[in-house]
C-alpha cells in the first residue's frame, strides 16, 4: 500500500487495482486501514459499484476505538457518491458530529460538501448540523464548519434557493443565510485568530459578505452622523482582528484582510494595508507573485497615493517572469506623477536598451507613451525620445516607436505645439528602413491623417509605395488605398479652393511659429491631381485582384466613393450615395480625430478606463474570476451595502440553563474511553459499590478488615475507646507503646492481602523478625525492682538487645488465643526483667 500511495502521489493511475484494494478493508491492522482509506477516498467516486461492496466495513469502523479510523471510514463512505447509500452517510455524519473526538467532528463537517453535493434535498438539516458545530469548543472543528456553511449557503445554493422559493435575488437569499450567524457572529470573530489558514480566508469572506448586509457604510454614517455615534461596537471589532491577520504568515490570509478592509474599513484606515502587501511580494516565490501581484494591481489602481512612495518597489529585474514584468509595468503606469516622472523615465530608458528581449522593449516603448500622455510636462521629451529611438538597429524596438509615435500625435493633434511638422518628415524618412508590418501601416495612416503638415511629401510617398504595392503585407496595402484616397481628395477639393480652412490651418494662432499658410496652392494642386488620378486608379487596379478579400472589398469601396464624390461635385449631389461619398473625401483631408458612435473622441475616450476602473472593479478583487477576466459558476459577488446598521442585540448570546450547561458538558476527559460513550458515562455518574468503610484506629481494626475469617466479639475497655488512637509507629516500632492499647491480635498484614501479587515468602520473615524485636525496646517497670535514678548510668543487660534465633515461618499457623497470647508476653516480660 505504501507503494501504491507513492505511485499515486506522482500522479501515476492506479484505479486498476481498486477491487484487489477493496478486498483488504476487512484487515483488522490500523496500519495498513489508514493507507487504505487514503486510496480509496482518491479513487471511490470513479468505483461506486465496487466501493458499495466494503460500506459494511466503513460502517463497523465508524464505531473503532480509535479517532483517525473513524475519520477515514466517514470520509470514505462520504466519497462514494450514490444516492441511494446517501442515507446512510447521513447517519454516519449525524453520529459523527457527536463524537468525542474534535478530529473526527472536523472531518464530519468536511463531509457536509460532498453528501450536499449528491443530494440537495438535505440542505436543512446539513445547515442545522453546520451551525451546531460552529458552536463546537474546539477551534478547528468551527473553522471546518466555517468552511462549509460558505461552500453549501453561499457558493453552492441554487440547488436549495429554488426549492425554497426564495424571492429571486440573490442578496435576499445572502441575507436569510447570513441571518442565522447572528448569535454566532462575536464567536467567529474571536476565533478567526486561531484558526487555520484555509479556514481563516473563508471566515474573512463570510464575514465580510455578513457586515455589508447587516451594516451601514462607516464613510456614510461617519459623515452624517459621525462615527462614534452610529457605529457597530462588533463592527468595529471584526475590523480590529482584519488588521491583526495582515501580519499573517500566510500570503493569502493577508490579502484576503486587505481586500476586507478596502471594501469595509473608512477611507482614512485603508492605508495600513500596503506594508503588510508589500511585505508579502518581497516574501513570494515568483510564481506566488505573479498572483498575488494580479490582485494586488486593482489596489495600486484604486488607491495609488498609498503606493507611490513603494514605486521603486515595482521596479523591473532582468530575471523577472514576462507576466511580472508586464504586470509591474502597469502598476508604474499607475504611480507616475509629477514628483517621480523624471525616475521613472530613466528606469524606461534602461528597459528600452534590452535589446535580448524584444518583447519587453515593445511594452517599455509603450509605458513610455502612456507616461507621455498622462503627463504634458514629459510630453515633449517623450516625443523626442520616440522620434531617436526610429534609428534603432533593433527592429521592435523601432517599430514600437512608431505605433507610440501614433498614438501621441493624435493625441497632441489639437494643441498649438503639436510637433506634427517637425515628426512627420522624419517618419516619411525611416519608412522605407521599416520592416515591421505594424509600423510601416501606422507611418502610412499618419502621413493620410496628417497630410496637411507635409501636403508636399505625401503625393511623393504615394508615388514610391505604388511601385512596390504588390510586395506589401495585407495590414500595409490596406492603409495604402486609404493614403490615395485621402491624397486625392485633398488635391481635388484644394484645386477647386473649397479646402475648409480651419480644419486645414488649426494652429493659425497669433504670435504662433506654426501658424503658416497652405504650402500648396491650389494650381499646384491642379497640376497633380491628373497623375494623382493615374496613379490611385493604377492601386485600386492592383489591389482588386489581390488575393486578400479585405483589400479588395476596400479598393472597390474606395472607389465608388470617389467616384461618387466626383459626381457629387458635379450635379450637386442628389443622390444620397453622392452625399455620403462627398461627407467621407472631405472628412478625410479635415485631420479630426476619430469618432465612435455617440460622437465622442474615440482616442480620449480610450484611456478612460483604465483611470477610472480604479474604484469599481468589475470582479470582486483576490477573486479568481478577477485573475480570469471571466466569472466561473462559483462566483458569487459582494452584496451591497445597508442602509442602517443592525441591532447589537441580535449578536449577544443567549446564556444557558444550569441544567442545559450540565447537559451539554463533556461526560469525559480521558482518551482511554473513546468510543464507548456509554460506559464512560455509567463509570462516571455512578459512585463507588463500596459503602460501609471502616474507620481504622489500631492495627486490630486493621486485621479485623482484611482477615477473611469473621471479626470475633471482643469487648474493648472504655478506657482504650475514648483514647486517641495510636499510629503505626508508636504500636510497633515506638520506644513507648500506649500501656492501654489492646493487645494486637490476628497475624502480620503484609502478605496476606490478595490483590498483592508481589509480595514475597521474605518479606513475612522479615516482618516477624521485627514484630520480635519490638518487646525487647519498651520493657515494662516491674513494680519490684525501683527505677534507677537519674544520674546512674544505664545497664547494660537492660538496654542490649539480643536478637532471638530465626524460626522457619510454619505455612498457614493458627492463631493463638488471646488469653494465650497474653500470658506468653507476660512470661516474656518477667524473664527479661528479672
Amino acid at each position: 500500500m505504501k507503494r501504491l500511495l507513492a505511485a499515486v502521489s506522482v500522479g501515476r493511475d492506479a484505479s486498476a487495482l481498486f477491487p484487489d484494494v477493496v478486498k483488504n478493508v476487512s484487515f483488522q491492522s490500523p496500519e495498513l486501514k489508514k493507507l487504505i482509506y487514503i486510496y480509496l477516498v482518491q479513487y471511490a467516486e470513479n468505483n461506486r459499484e465496487l466501493a458499495l461492496l466494503s460500506i459494511n466495513s466503513f460502517q463497523k469502523d465508524l464505531s473503532d476505538r480509535s479517532q483517525q479510523l473513524r475519520a477515514s471510514a466517514l470520509r470514505a463512505m462520504a466519497s462514494i457518491k450514490v444516492l441511494e447509500v446517501i442515507q446512510l452517510v447521513m447517519a454516519a455524519v449525524q453520529t459523527a458530529v457527536g463524537d468525542s473526538s474534535p478530529y473526527v467532528r472536523k472531518t464530519a463537517a468536511q463531509c457536509m460538501i460532498k453528501v450536499y453535493g449528491v443530494d440537495a434535498d438535505q440542505f436543512l438539516e446539513l445547515r442545522k448540523l453546520l451551525l451546531k458545530l460552529m458552536n463546537d469548543v474546539e477551534v478547528q472543528v468551527v473553522g471546518s464548519a466555517v468552511m462549509a456553511f460558505r461552500q453549501i449557503c453561499i457558493v453552492l445554493p441554487k440547488d436549495a434557493e429554488e426549492k425554497q422559493g426564495a424571492e429571486g435575488t440573490e442578496s435576499s437569499w445572502n441575507a436569510q443565510q447570513l441571518e442565522l450567524l447572528h448569535p454566532l457572529f462575536r464567536r467567529l470573530v474571536q476565533d478567526m485568530l486561531l484558526m487555520d489558514f484555509w479556514a481563516q480566508q473563508c471566515c474573512i469572506d463570510l464575514l465580510m459578505r455578513y457586515c455589508r448586509l447587516f451594516f451601514a457604510s462607516p464613510d456614510k454614517t461617519s459623515g452624517e452622523e459621525g462615527e462614534d455615534q452610529s457605529a457597530s461596537e462588533d463592527f468595529l471589532a471584526f475590523l480590529k482582528n482584519l488588521k491583526l491577520l495582515l501580519f499573517s504568515a500566510s500570503k493569502g490570509v493577508t490579502l484576503a484582510a486587505a481586500v476586507a478592509l478596502c471594501y469595509l474599513a473608512p477611507t482614512e484606515e485603508i492605508s495600513c494595508v500596503a506594508m503588510p502587501l508589500m511585505r508579502c511580494l518581497r516574501q513570494a516565490t515568483p510564481e506566488a507573485s505573479i498572483t498575488l501581484l494580479s490582485a494586488v494591481a486593482p489596489l495600486v489602481e484604486a488607491r495609488p497615493e498609498l503606493f507611490r512612495a513603494m514605486i521603486r518597489e515595482f521596479f523591473i529585474q532582468s530575471f523577472d517572469p514576462p507576466e511580472m514584468k508586464r504586470l509591474k509595468l502597469k502598476v508604474i503606469e499607475m504611480l507616475v506623477d509629477d514628483t517621480n516622472v523624471q525616475m521613472v523615465l530613466r528606469e524606461l530608458q534602461v528597459y528600452v536598451s534590452w535589446h535580448s528581449q524584444p518583447d519587453f522593449v515593445a511594452l517599455a516603448v509603450r509605458s513610455i507613451a502612456q507616461v507621455a500622455l498622462k503627463m504634458t510636462s514629459v510630453a515633449d521629451a517623450c516625443l523626442r525620445g520616440l522620434v531617436k529611438m526610429l534609428d534603432s538597429k533593433c527592429e521592435a524596438l523601432s517599430c514600437e516607436a512608431v505605433v507610440s509615435l501614433r498614438a501621441l500625435l493624435q493625441r497632441r493633434q489639437s494643441s498649438k505645439e503639436s510637433g506634427l511638422g517637425s515628426v512627420l518628415p522624419h517618419l516619411v524618412t525611416y519608412l522605407e528602413d521599416l520592416s515591421a508590418p505594424t509600423a510601416r501601416a501606422s507611418v502610412v495612416w499618419m502621413i493620410g491623417h496628417y497630410q496637411q503638415e507635409v501636403a508636399r511629401l505625401a503625393p511623393d510617398v504615394l508615388r514610391r509605395l505604388a511601385k512596390g504595392f504588390a510586395a506589401e503585407r495585407q495590414e500595409v496595402k490596406q492603409q495604402i488605398v486609404v493614403l490615395g484616397l485621402k491624397v486625392w481628395a485633398f488635391h481635388f477639393f484644394n484645386a477647386r479652393g473649397e479646402v475648409a480652412v480651419k480644419e486645414a490651418v488649426p494652429t493659425k494662432e497669433a504670435g504662433s511659429k506654426d501658424a503658416a499658410p497652405l504650402k500648396v496652392s491650389p494650381d499646384e494642386s491642379a497640376q497633380l491631381l491628373p497623375r494623382l488620378e493615374a496613379i490611385v486608379e493604377h492601386i485600386s487596379t492592383l489591389a482588386s485582384f489581390d488575393a486578400s478579400w479585405d483589400v479588395r472589398d476596400t479598393a472597390r469601396a474606395l472607389k465608388s466613393i470617389k467616384e461618387s464624390a466626383k459626381a457629387a461635385v458635379d450635379s450637386g449631389g442628389k443622390s444620397p450615395l453622392e452625399q455620403m461619398g462627398l461627407w467621407y473625401c472631405r472628412a478625410c483631408i479635415s485631420g479630426a480625430p476619430p469618432l465612435d458612435a455617440a460622437g465622442v473622441d474615440a482616442s480620449e475616450q480610450a484611456d478612460d478606463p483604465l483611470l477610472k476602473a480604479a474604484i469599481d472593479s468589475t470582479w470582486m478583487i483576490g477573486s479568481l474570476a478577477q485573475a480570469l477576466d471571466f466569472p466561473l459558476e462559483s462566483y458569487r459577488p459582494l452584496p451591497p451595502w445597508a442602509e442602517e446598521n443592525s441591532s447589537d442585540e441580535l449578536r449577544k448570546v443567549k446564556e444557558m440553563s444550569a441544567e442545559k450547561a450540565r447537559e451539554a458538558a463533556p461526560k469525559s476527559i480521558s482518551s482511554s474511553t473513546v468510543g464507548n460513550v456509554s460506559h464512560m458515562e455509567q463509570r462516571v455518574q455512578l459512585p463507588s459499590n463500596i459503602n460501609n468503610m471502616p474507620v481504622v484506629q489500631s492495627l486490630e481494626d486493621l486485621d479485623l478488615f482484611y482477615s477473611e475469617a469473621p471479626a470475633p466479639a471482643v469487648s474493648m475497655p472504655s478506657a482504650s475507646r475514648q483514647a486517641p488512637g495510636a499510629t503505626l509507629e508508636q504500636m510497633r516500632l515506638g520506644p513507648g507503646m500506649n500501656p492501654t492499647a489492646a493487645p494486637t491480635l490476628g497475624t502480620a498484614v503484609f502478605g496476606e492481602d490478595d490483590e498483592s501479587d508481589e509480595a514475597e515468602d521474605d518479606d513475612d520473615d522479615d516482618w516477624k523478625y521485627c514484630q520480635q524485636a519490638v518487646p525487647s525496646q519498651a520493657p515494662k517497670p516491674s513494680p519490684a525492682q525501683p527505677a534507677p535514678p537519674s544520674g546512674a548510668p544505664p545497664s547494660t543487660a537492660a538496654t542490649a538487645f539480643v536478637p532471638p534465633p530465626r524460626v522457619e515461618q510454619v505455612p498457614d499457623p493458627a492463631p493463638p488465643a488471646p488469653a494465650e497470647a497474653t500470658e506468653a508476653m507476660e512470661a516474656t516480660e518477667a524473664t527479661e526483667a528479672s
